[in-house]
């Protein structure tokens, strides 16, 4: 569901004496806790990358102190398939070292921090909810009154952390987290191996749970409990969390996923039109990859009575991205709303823009005709 630019190497030097010591100061620090339960051989269960370092760039760039935590400490799988966002480089060039070496959450003092921040990805759903002394932690952080942040999958983490009074700490609270309509549309195979889905076990725990349509950002703020939806939703969580501390977010240049899935879900309220317009001027703000992203599966996981309207950001969508799965698959959307003009003249161009494709007698067969002129 995942950036910024570049900032002086000279921040390590104060960012690593404060992760190794964990002195006390009159700055705001905070926790950032992550899964370290990703491997070489199975990365796809790892925190995701993209989703600390939106939130860590944000946070440091207000001035917060930053900590990086796992159940065990030590060091963790480093994903390098997005080096080639310069938000990624810039993130690595502050953080690099501390995540070759986490600290451990036993070794977590909450009353040194302001708030601790709970970075999603699938590796959340193995190790934090199930980890003793994580759990022990959070629910000392809890017990503080300390603002906890959660995003993703994050919330899997506190979905069972208890108050003193013996209270579920999301009871009668708004939460929200991955949706099980996400989980099932990007999860795969790996859902089988969840111990839960965790929008599943924050409804079970009390929680009230409120989110917005799949893949699009929506944050959930219920006193010192801030909980997010997607990647696309980490930083305004972050930003949140800064105001939570009294801090203003200073101004940025939105991550261009963020920015892109804010688009989608203005053209959902205001029009299509919006997506035309903002292509229009300007078009690097946005990634055309995530535009399809979304349109390629909004569709399909919609109910019935939006379909028209997923299908309308489809049509849109494709004025800006071409591709045959892309394109396949709004001709098949056009057939089943039964817009079979619109499908045909969206076949005659398929035909012409990907000659040969093994898809065209499909299609052709689908739309009832014998030859594509």
């Amino acid at each position: 569901m995942r950036k910024l630019c570049f900032l002086c190497v000279f921040t390590l030097l104060t960012l690593y004496p404060a992760q190794a010591s964990q002195r006390e100061t009159s700055t705001t620090r905070i926790l950032m806790l992550i899964s370290g339960y990703g491997t070489e051989a199975q990365p796809e269960l790892s925190y995701d990358l993209e989703e600390l370092a939106q939130a860590y760039l944000v946070l440091h760039d207000n001035s917060v102190e930053i900590d990086i935590a796992t159940p065990k400490g030590g060091p963790v799988l480093v994903k390098a398939n997005k080096d080639n966002l310069s938000y990624i480089q810039r993130f690595k060039s502050l953080a690099l070292e501390q995540l070759r070496n986490t600290l451990t959450v036993k070794s977590i003092e909450p009353s040194h921090y302001q708030a601790v921040f709970i970075v999603g990805g699938a590796g959340a759903m193995f190790d934090l909810p199930g980890d003793t002394a994580t759990q022990t932690m959070l629910t000392s952080f809890a017990a503080q009154q300390k603002i906890i942040a959660a995003v993703c999958h994050g919330p899997a983490a506190i979905a069972d952390i208890k108050l003193p009074d013996g209270q579920y700490l999301i009871a009668g609270k708004q939460v929200n987290a991955f949706t099980n309509v996400e989980e099932r549309a990007f999860s795969g195979e790996h859902i089988a191996m969840f111990p839960f889905l965790v929008e599943d076990k924050l409804i079970a725990n009390g929680g009230v749970f409120i989110h917005n349509d799949p893949m699009l950002p929506f944050v959930a703020i219920d006193d010192n409990l801030i909980t997010a939806q997607n990647p696309s939703s980490v930083p305004v969580a972050a930003e949140a969390l800064l105001l939570k501390l009294g801090i203003t977010p200073t101004p940025r240049k939105a991550f261009k996923d963020e920015a892109t899935m804010q688009l989608l879900a203005t053209a959902k309220q205001t029009g299509v039109t919006a997506i035309d317009l903002a292509m229009a001027k300007n078009p690097d703000n946005y990634d055309v990859n995530y535009l399809a992203l979304y349109g390629f599966y909004a569709y399909a996981l919609a109910s019935e009575q939006n379909k028209e309207r997923e299908l309308d950001l489809m049509l849109a969508i494709a004025k800006h991205f071409k591709h045959p799965a892309y394109d396949a698959a709004l001709i098949k959307a056009l057939h089943e709303r039964n817009q079979i003009e619109q499908a045909r003249l969206q076949l005659t161009a398929f035909t012409q823009r990907y000659p040969g494709n093994d898809t065209v007698k499909e299609l052709t067969k689908l739309l009832n005709l014998n030859t594509i002129e």
